[in-house]
């Protein structure tokens, strides 16, 4: 008798502990997938009123950064993009824009790279961002309209269908400017 209830509670052990794997699996996922839009790292340098709207047509989640051309060792911009999602990115001030990012799954917010089948890349495009303001003399006064950029970078998991071209770096390459 002893030695069924012992199975027993080594049976329920067994359930409860793939069951909380389980959940924290549920959850991890979750929040990858709520994560999108969620900036890795708070925005550094010069903000403005341009923006960028990135579309992730992988079958995996995407980190994306943004650089300056002027500065490439200072990461403007780091944000989380889910597969088969649309993230904004606001507040990107005038200038050339170049765009690192790196795809996997499992991402560990600790080392900031995921854990499983990641691949890293660069944009061969530059993106330009611009800004200005034109003032008009009317009946009421001056009139002043400002004007910036909204630009779109869509990925695609097929070879040709997207509007980005990019060349592939190693892990040292995307995390060396920071």
């Amino acid at each position: 008798m002893t030695h069924h209830v012992q199975h027993n509670t080594l049976r329920r052990s067994v359930v409860a502990a793939y069951a909380v794997i389980a959940v924290f699996t549920l959850v991890l996922l979750q929040s990858c997938s709520s994560m999108n839009g969620s900036y890795i790292e708070p925005p550094n340098g010069p903000r403005g009123l341009c923006s960028l709207y990135v579309t992730n047509n992988f079958d995996d989640d995407m980190v994306v950064k943004l650089f300056d051309v002027k500065n490439p060792k200072v990461c403007l911009h780091y944000v989380y993009v889910s597969r088969k999602n649309t993230a904004l990115i606001e507040g990107i001030a005038p200038g050339n824009i170049i765009m690192k990012y790196s795809k996997g799954k499992e991402w560990n917010n600790a080392t900031r790279m995921f854990t499983r089948d990641r691949a890293n890349f660069e944009t061969d495009q530059v993106l330009k961002f611009e800004e200005s303001e034109t003032k008009t003399e009317t009946s009421d006064g001056i009139r002043t309209q400002k004007q910036w950029s909204v630009n779109n970078f869509t990925f695609n998991a097929n070879a040709g269908e997207g509007n980005a071209t990019t060349s592939q770096i190693d892990d040292k390459e995307f995390n060396e400017n920071k």
